[in-house]
C-alpha cells in the first residue's frame, strides 16, 4: 500500500493510499504516524490510522453539522467531501450517524417546507429539496403531513366538504399567501393596501415574470395582484 501526502490545505494534509483519498491529517499526526509521501504503509497501520484518528473525526465533523441545521444524506456526503475525506470514511460517518436515526429526510422536508412555504411557490420549493436529495415519494408525504396539519387547524375540512378537497383548498392558499409576500417584497415602498400600486406596463411585466421564474401559477399571481391592488 503506497502512501501519497497532498499539498497542505490550511492546518491539514490530505492523506491517500493506493492513489485513493482517505481523509486529512495535522502535521503531527503525519509524523506521529512516520508517514512518508510515496512510502509503504501496512494494512494494519492504514486500520489503525483509519480508526483511532480518521474516522472518528468525520464522525464528530457529521454530528457537528447535524447539531446546526437538519442534512440530508446528500449533503452531508457533499460536506465531507469538501472537507476533504474520501468516499470510504464518508461512508463510515454517515452510517455513523445513521445508526442514532440522526438522518431523518422526511423530518428535513417538513423542517424546509415549513421554513420557505410563505414565500417560496411549491415548485421552487420541490426544486430545493431535490437538490438537497430528498425524493419525490418523501416530498409528497411531507407536503401531506403539513397540509393536513394546518387543514384541522383551520377547519378547511369543514367547508370543504371532503378530505381531499380540504387538502387541495389548503396547497391554493399556501401558494396564494406566498405569492402575496413574494410581490409584496418585490413592491417594497411601491405597495400600498389602500390604492393601487403605480407601477408602469413593464414594471408590472417584471413583476409578472419574477414572479413566474420562482415557480408561482399564473392564477395565484393574479390573485396576489389583485389583493395587493396591482392592476395585472
Amino acid at each position: 500500500m503506497i502512501i501519497k501526502l497532498g499539498e497542505r490545505q490550511g492546518k491539514k494534509i490530505p492523506f491517500c493510499v493506493n492513489s485513493e483519498l482517505i481523509g486529512p491529517l495535522y502535521p503531527g499526526e503525519v509524523n506521529s504516524y512516520s508517514l512518508e509521501d510515496e512510502g509503504e504503509i501496512s494494512e494494519s497501520d492504514y486500520e489503525r490510522i483509519l480508526n483511532e484518528t480518521i474516522i472518528p473525526r468525520a464522525k464528530r465533523y457529521t454530528m457537528n453539522l447535524l447539531i446546526k441545521s437538519d442534512k440530508t444524506e446528500t449533503e452531508l456526503k457533499r460536506k465531507l467531501k469538501q472537507a476533504g475525506y474520501g468516499n470510504e470514511v464518508s461512508n463510515a460517518a454517515i452510517e455513523y450517524v445513521r445508526s442514532y436515526h440522526y438522518i431523518d429526510e422526511l423530518r428535513t422536508a417538513e423542517s424546509y417546507i415549513r421554513s420557505k412555504m410563505d414565500y417560496s411557490s411549491e415548485k421552487e420549493i420541490r426544486f430545493r429539496l431535490s437538490e438537497k436529495g430528498v425524493s419525490d415519494d418523501t416530498i409528497d408525504l411531507a407536503y401531506d403531513q403539513i397540509i393536513e396539519e394546518l387543514n384541522a387547524l383551520e377547519n378547511a375540512d369543514e367547508s370543504a366538504g371532503d378530505d381531499n378537497n380540504g387538502l387541495r383548498a389548503y396547497s391554493e392558499n399556501t401558494e396564494l399567501k406566498a405569492a402575496v409576500n413574494f410581490v409584496r417584497k418585490k413592491l417594497g415602498s411601491k405597495f400600498d393596501t389602500s390604492e393601487n400600486a403605480e407601477l408602469s406596463y413593464e414594471e408590472k411585466q417584471k413583476l409578472m415574470a419574477a414572479a413566474f421564474r420562482k415557480g408561482f401559477r399564473q392564477d395565484s399571481i393574479r390573485r396576489a395582484f389583485a389583493i395587493l391592488n396591482v392592476d395585472s
